[in-house]
């Protein structure tokens, strides 16, 4: 079986519980999207992604509140890049943290991580938080859907500047990369840095930018500061310019 055959299915993602040998049980949203959104009839196909990235072509056998399938074939083999990328986004307003994560989903990003600092725009309570990050991860299982991922990415809390400073630190005393986008950096690009690294992280400021003890501070942190070219991206251009890249130069882009 071609693997584009599979990318063309509608895909939904199982955990453990669901599939039982070439048996599978679909509920919940899953379910509903099944019968009254793509309105799919028992003998057409979906995809089926288990935990361990299977990919799995099912012929659907019953539809209802619970939808059943049976396994027809199997592709054994995991469609994600060989290079493990974060994205440390910072918080934009509006609706650009929703594209932001879409996109960097659809470019093989493994986390995003919102973070506040000093020139945030945006405030967010508690309540509003929680609520922002819930819809952060449905459009991260949305948009996995639809670009053919085997693995739903990882939306993290809302980290302050001292906790992003804090991950950079324990991510980079293992030896990762990271690289910080900063408009002031004029000498040191992307193509200056060395090696052909397993795991990157890269941070993008928000709208309002960074000052410049916190690049400072980020820098004494373990992270590269890096120049993105002579133009001044915004925020929601920066992060997705960088993860293009460093799939282009380090995992499976192009």
């Amino acid at each position: 079986m071609c693997l584009g055959e599979v990318i063309n299915l509608a895909r939904f993602f199982l955990q453990p519980e669901q599939i039982h040998g070439d048996q599978v049980a679909i509920s919940g949203d899953d379910a509903h999207h099944i019968t009254r959104v793509l309105r799919l009839r028992v003998g057409d196909e979906i995809e089926c992604v288990d935990p361990s990235e299977k990919v799995h072509r099912v012929i659907i056998r019953e539809l209802g509140p619970r939808v059943l399938g049976v396994v027809q074939g199997t592709v054994a083999s995991s469609q994600e890049s060989p290079l493990t990328l974060t994205l440390f986004q910072g918080l934009a307003k509006g609706d650009k943290m929703d594209l932001v994560i879409q996109k960097a989903v659809e470019l093989g990003v493994d986390e995003v991580v919102p973070f506040s600092s000093r020139y945030t725009v945006v405030n967010l309570e508690e309540k509003q938080a929680k609520s922002r990050h819930a819809r952060w991860q449905r459009i991260a299982l949305e948009a996995a859907k639809q670009s053919g991922r085997t693995c739903i990415p990882f939306i993290g809390e809302l980290h302050s500047f001292s906790e992003l400073v804090a991950t950079v630190k324990k991510r980079s005393g293992h030896g990762d990369l990271v690289l910080l986008a900063y408009e002031a950096e004029k000498r040191t690009g992307i193509r200056d840095v060395e090696g052909k690294p397993s795991v990157v992280s890269v941070i993008v400021g928000p709208e309002g930018g960074f000052a410049p003890d916190e690049v400072e501070k980020l820098k004494s942190a373990g992270a590269e500061v890096v120049t993105l070219g002579p133009r001044i991206l915004r925020t929601e251009t920066a992060g997705l310019v960088l993860l293009s890249i460093m799939g282009y130069r380090w995992g499976d882009l192009g």
